[in-house]
This record gives structure tokens, C-alpha cells and sequence, in this order.
């Protein structure tokens, strides 16, 4: 049998560091907007702009269903599209300029009883706006290249610059919202200079990049049918999705918790800066070791590794300790490193399930699978924002008056809820069957099949 390599020379590439800090240049930009808004809407609607945590909990959810949704068409889009610039990159150029003007609109303030629809309508738009360049970008990896260890490698860059997107946020805004005397000034002034250098980052993405994977012109963009197919088909990728869901609501109720707790678990408003940074290098690690373990354990055992420790942190962190800070970021390191981890597997993961969903229904429609598998985090993230409200609501929060109720919901908000979601993304992970050795097999056996069929 022939070598993959020498097959389709063209398609199965390893990629250099520059193109590849080129692709990370997309989800460093993507973190510096959605970085911001994960880590601060839920603490600037509640005590800044006025609304109550359950409504806050109610924009969130109703305004990630309609992305949920929205992603699957624009996964149907994407799979329709052919130009001269590829299928996926023309979303970069064309979409990076109203995300960050959407963005900057998500803090900015009115006066008025309308305020919650205002409110509604400029995270909805915000959300659908980010799904219209980030669901593209995502599925780059599929299209820049076909080779495994360069699509892992792809992953690790990614999020490599995600996190340092997330650094950038997280340990510069305090700073710059304190520039002004009043709070929404502040976060109107921050939130723009994160989105003009996220613009700019998101346009090196476009100019960096290279889509490899040529789109066949005899052969007709599949139907909305075949698209299904695709999805439904596709065991691994139901599994991957299953654990993707569980891992995206802990990775969102933290973070939209966070704040909260350095406020009023650790009552230390100045330790902000210093607890991201801690908590962003232990997440830069987890990920920098993944692409070497990858290659010891591959990325199943890795992923099961990984959500068995983040659990058992989460859990002893609750349970035992205390009032010990060192102890309490010893866990939350543990907690960075293994999400890290995880998401570095996960996305290189759903990259091989366009393969798989390849062979076996002979139609490539990466469109339509990472859609559906944003579509699938989107609904997660919708689960995890309007819980982490409700809890908060539950919990009887108030920026007014701090009850031991709600500090109690705030501890179990970092620790348990999330712990729980890692156990099920841990059994769910059990059943994903795309290792690598099938993985390498499939491609050849797309490859001869287009090869005989000539």
C-alpha cells in the first residue's frame, strides 16, 4: 500500500511554527473578545449596569440557543462556500470588523426600562457575530492540512495563544476600566482596545494561513441531506460531543464565577491580576505538555488522564481546604492545566471525525460538523452562563449584601459543579473509538478511493 504522503503530497504537509503562530494569531483575537466578555458581562450586568442575576441568567440562555442554532447554519453556509481567497479564510477578512464593533456594544450602557431588551439584543447579536467568524476559523485545522501530528500541533498553538489572549484580558483590564472614575466608562474604554487589536490579529490570521485542501470543482457542494448524514452518522463525533457539552458548562459557570470568588471568598479585590496570571500559566502548561503526551499516550488516554485530576482538585479543594490560599491555588492550577489539556485534545479530536464522516458516507463537510459541534458548545455554554446565574440567584446574591449562603454558592460554583461536569466528560470520553492508528487508515483509504475513481 502507498504512503499517505505520497498520495495527496499537497494536502498531507507538516506545517512550519510561523504559519502556525499565524493560525494562533485567530484564537488569540478570539480570546481577547470572548476572553473579555466570559470573564466580566455576568459581573458588569449584575453590578454595574443595573439587572438582576436571574435576568442576566435569562439574556444568556436565550441569547445562546439562537447561536446554538445559528451555528448550524452557518455550517450550511460555510459548505457552500468556494472563492478566491478558500472556503473558510474569507470570514476572517470580512468578519473581524463588526465582531469588534459588537463587542464594544455589549458594555455599553443606556438608561432605560428597556434596558434588559437592550441588553438582550446586543449579546445575541454579539454571539452570532463571533459564531460567524469563529466556526470557520475552527475548521481551518481540516483545510491548512491532513496531517495528524501537524493538526495536534495546530491545536496547541491555538490554544497556546488563546490563553495568552486570556492573560492579556484577564491581568490588563482591571487596570484599564480603572483609568476612569466612573466603572462604565471604564469598561467601554477597555472592551475597545481589546477589540481594535483582536480586529487586527484576526486579519494576520487571514494573511498567515494557507487552505491546502482543494474543493474538488467537478463535484458539487453537498445537499443539506448529505450534510445530516455527516452528523448523524458519525459515532465519534456524537461521543466527542457528549464530552464536549459537559466540559464546556464547568469551563463556563467557572468563569463566569470567577470574579466573584477572588471578591468575596478570597476578599481580595487586588489579588485579580496575580490569580489569572497564576491560573493562565498553570493552563499554558497543562498545554504545552499536551502535544508531547499526545504523542506518548495519545489523545484518548491523555483526555481521560487530564478529567480524572481536574475532578479530584475541584472535589478536595471543596472538601478540605479551607482559608489556605496556596492551597486553593494549588487546586485551581491543577483544575488549568487539565482543561488546558482537555481542550487541546478535544479540538484536535473533532478534526479527525471530518475523516471519519469522509469515509464513510463519502462526503467531506467540515462546514457542517463543526457547526454542529459549536452548535453543540454553544448549548453548553448557554446551560453553564444561565446556570451559573441561577445558582447565584438561588444562592440569594447580592452585590448589596453578601450572605453565607451565597458565599457557599459561590465555592460549590468553583469546585463542585464543575467537578461533576469532568466526571461525566471522563465517561462520556470512554466511548470515543477514533484513535490514531484508524485515524492514519482512513486517510488512506480516502485517498485510494479518489485515486481509483479517476
Amino acid at each position: 500500500m502507498k504512503d499517505v504522503q505520497s498520495v495527496n503530497s499537497t494536502s498531507y504537509v507538516v506545517l512550519g511554527i510561523k504559519e502556525k503562530i499565524g493560525y494562533g494569531f485567530g484564537d488569540l483575537a478570539s480570546n481577547l473578545s470572548f476572553g473579555f466578555v466570559s470573564l466580566f458581562l455576568l459581573y458588569f450586568y449584575t453590578d454595574i449596569y443595573g439587572i438582576s442575576a436571574a435576568q442576566a441568567s435569562l439574556i444568556f440562555v436565550i441569547a445562546r440557543v439562537i447561536d446554538a442554532v445559528f451555528n448550524i447554519l452557518i455550517g450550511y453556509i460555510v459548505d457552500k462556500t468556494n472563492t478566491r481567497y478558500g472556503k473558510l479564510r474569507p470570514y476572517l477578512l470580512f468578519g473581524s470588523i463588526p465582531l469588534g464593533f459588537l463587542t464594544v456594544l455589549c458594555f455599553t450602557s443606556i438608561e432605560s426600562d428597556q434596558k434588559f431588551y437592550y441588553a438582550l439584543i446586543t449579546y445575541t447579536i454579539y454571539c452570532m457575530a463571533y459564531t460567524a467568524v469563529n466556526t470557520p476559523y475552527s475548521a481551518m485545522t481540516n483545510m491548512m492540512t491532513q496531517h495528524e501530528g501537524s493538526r495536534a500541533s495546530l491545536s496547541v498553538y491555538r490554544f497556546i495563544l488563546a490563553i495568552v489572549g486570556y492573560l492579556i484580558v484577564s491581568t490588563n483590564a482591571e487596570y484599564l476600566i480603572g483609568l476612569f472614575t466612573e466603572p462604565r466608562e471604564g469598561y467601554v474604554f477597555a472592551v475597545s482596545c481589546f477589540s481594535l487589536l483582536a480586529t487586527f490579529l484576526f486579519l494576520a490570521c487571514f494573511g498567515m494561513t494557507k487552505e491546502r485542501v482543494l474543493i474538488e470543482k467537478d463535484i458539487a457542494p453537498p445537499t443539506l441531506k448529505e450534510m445530516a448524514k455527516a452528523i448523524y452518522c458519525n459515532s465519534p463525533l456524537m461521543h466527542l460531543s457528549m464530552f464536549t457539552v459537559a466540559i464546556y458548562i464547568a469551563y463556563t459557570v467557572w468563569m463566569a464565577i470567577a470574579i466573584y470568588f477572588i471578591k468575596y471568598v478570597l476578599q481580595d479585590e487586588a489579588f485579580t491580576a496575580k490569580f489569572f496570571a497564576i491560573q493562565t500559566a498553570a493552563y499554558i502548561v497543562g498545554t504545552i505538555f499536551c502535544e508531547k503526551l499526545v504523542s506518548l499516550l495519545g489523545k484518548k488516554v491523555l483526555t481521560l488522564f487530564a478529567t480524572a485530576f481536574v475532578a479530584g482538585a475541584l472535589i478536595f479543594q471543596y472538601w478540605f481546604v479551607q482559608d489556605n490560599l496556596y492551597l486553593t491555588m494549588a487546586c485551581i492550577c491543577i483544575y488549568s492545566m487539565g482543561l488546558g489539556m482537555a481542550f487541546v485534545t478535544m479540538w484536535s479530536m473533532i478534526a479527525d471525525t471530518v475523516e471519519f464522516a469522509e469515509w464513510k458516507t463519502e462526503v467531506r463537510a467540515e462546514g457542517a460538523i463543526y457547526g454542529f459541534f459549536n452548535f453543540i458548545t454553544k448549548i453548553a455554554m448557554a446551560i453553564g452562563g444561565g446556570l451559573a446565574g441561577l445558582l447565584l440567584d438561588y444562592s440569594d446574591y447580592s452585590a448589596d449584601k453578601i450572605t453565607d449562603s451565597a458565599l457557599n454558592g459561590i465555592n460549590i460554583m468553583m469546585t463542585l459543579v464543575p467537578a461533576a461536569m469532568f466526571i461525566l466528560g471522563f465517561i462520556f470520553i470512554l466511548f470515543y473509538k477514533l484513535d490514531e492508528k484508524t485515524y492514519v487508515n482512513i486517510v488512506k483509504k480516502i485517498e485510494l478511493r479518489k485515486q481509483n475513481a479517476l
